[in-house]
């Protein structure tokens, strides 16, 4: 089934334009979906007023919880390769001047299957 998982952050300790930065992670992204079937499609958009940021990710998956793996592994791990960090992955203390993306609340997370036409 395919399914629909958008993921909000809050961004803490970029420098320059907040857009920049998400850009970043919609390029590592589209590495990603290159080379992983499950990641079909993804879009992020920016609020620098807020600090905040949503990655939309579509997947392939055989249950609303593996979508819901699936989607956070990806954009966390495209997080990553822009070498930015999020909270609660890796529990070492962040660097100085480290991007640190934070999921507010796991409740925050939307996930909805989609229908196929």
């Amino acid at each position: 089934m395919k399914v629909w998982v958008n993921i909000p952050v809050q961004v803490i300790g970029y420098e320059g334009d907040l857009g920049d930065n998400i850009d970043l992670v919609v390029q590592e992204l589209g590495k990603l979906e290159a080379c992983n079937d499950d990641l079909l499609d993804y879009s992020a958009d920016s609020d620098a007023t807020d600090d905040t940021a949503e990655f939309a990710v579509t997947v392939s998956a055989t249950s609303i919880s593996e979508a819901l793996g699936i989607a956070m592994s990806c954009v966390r791990s495209a997080i990553h390769a822009t070498g930015a960090a999020t909270h609660g992955w890796d529990d070492e203390k962040a660097a100085d001047k480290v991007v640190v993306y934070q999921v507010d609340t796991d409740e925050a997370v939307e996930v909805r299957a989609l229908v196929s036409a």
